[in-house]
């Protein structure tokens, strides 16, 4: 089984086909907006049909959970090869996603449904501070009203949200983590270490690795993202981002796929996350991943190419998109012996580092 096909056209994608090839294998992606195949890590698009990716395909993996509702994109999601089939029925709506969770009994923040506009009003007096969310659609802050409590409500299109939207109480959180892990179509699991994450205006700005103050909580998140795998029998690797709540885990949202918090791992261990997801798919047996240390990956986001990173400590990782504002464009990874030496490490990127970045060190620290 050495063929993939991802449906998408992104830099996830395009990571996937580079570790393939590692060991030969082959990763192809199916762009759905242009509705052409990009076979490996070519730019060069064709044309494909459903019957080409029935022959040449025996595994259909995601980069992201919307795809159109018509054409070749949504077949293919829908098919039985397709590994991620189960998650993509529970997971982009943010109601079912929730529901899931309850019904597993894993922790997340209580909620409710908005389904008439007075239902904002009510979930306020229930919860105090609420976090409004779009049930499809939302991520990098996008689709999200945070509102703290006795906050201004009128900058929630309540009406305009009926319906489409979840309540959930604003929580008071310590940190913010992750856990990436894949699952194999043979069910064997393996997870990389916590990922402490540091958030700006919705947008991850900064992820450190291992969250060594935090490894007391590594075996519950195992257990959460392993239950959530088995219940979407999925296949591939799948990421858990949490908050820390008085020294216990709850669940803030799921991504069916490769994750940004996750992308340490091309530098802070032997076997990155695109490897792991490409060999759980392919039959590769799963293996050691062997984490480096100390590990940090910064996001650089809205801005131009500088060729000054390049003399900067770490690797830089750009994906040759074009630069908007708010536009995840490209993210770099350091590694070293200490969290001290990856702090002076990180000193280099402070161009490029909201202000604050030195506090989430200090707590890995255990200096705040």
């Amino acid at each position: 089984m050495n063929r993939v096909l991802v449906l998408g056209g992104g830099q996830l994608g395009l990571m996937m086909a580079e570790a393939a090839a590692r060991l030969g294998l082959v990763v192809d992606r199916y762009d759905p907006e242009r509705a052409l195949l990009l076979p490996g890590t070519s730019d060069l698009a064709v044309p494909v049909s459903w019957e080409e990716c029935q022959e040449r395909y025996p595994v259909i993996t995601v980069e992201r959970e919307a795809f159109p509702e018509e054409g070749l994109s949504a077949d293919l999601a829908r098919s039985d090869r397709c590994v991620a089939r189960g998650a993509l029925q529970v997971i982009p709506d943010r109601f079912t996603q929730k529901s899931m969770l309850d019904k597993l009994g894993i922790p997340t923040a209580p909620w409710v449904t908005l389904d008439k506009a007075e239902d904002l009003q009510a979930a306020v007096a229930q919860f105090g501070g609420v976090v409004v969310k779009a049930r499809t659609g939302g991520y990098d802050g996008r689709g999200t009203w945070i509102v703290g409590e006795g906050g201004d409500l009128s900058s929630v299109p309540a009406a305009e949200l009926a319906g489409k939207a979840i309540i959930e109480q604003k929580i008071p959180f310590r940190r913010e983590l992750s856990i990436v892990g894949a699952r194999s179509i043979s069910g064997e699991t393996l997870f990389y270490p916590l990922t402490r994450n540091w958030h700006v205006d919705g947008i991850l700005r900064l992820s450190l690795a291992p969250a060594n103050a935090c490894s007391d909580l590594q075996k519950p998140a195992e257990q959460m993202l392993k239950g959530i795998m088995e219940e979407l029998d999925y296949a591939g690797v799948m990421a858990v981002e949490f908050f820390e709540v008085d020294g216990q885990l709850m669940v803030n949202e799921i991504a069916p796929r490769v994750h940004n918090s996750g992308h340490w791992t091309h530098e802070g261990a032997d076997w990155s996350q695109f490897d792991l997801h490409v060999h759980a798919l392919a039959g590769v047996p799963l293996h050691a991943l062997n984490v480096h240390g100390p590990s940090a990956m910064v996001n650089l986001i809205g801005t131009p190419f500088e060729s000054a990173w390049l003399q900067h400590p770490g690797v830089v990782h750009w994906y040759g998109k074009s630069v908007r504002p708010g536009r995840k464009v490209g993210h770099a990874n350091l590694v070293a012996g200490t969290l001290e030496g990856l702090r002076k490490g990180l000193d280099a990127w402070a161009d490029v580092l909201p202000e604050g970045y030195q506090a989430v060190l200090d707590s890995e620290l255990g200096l705040g």
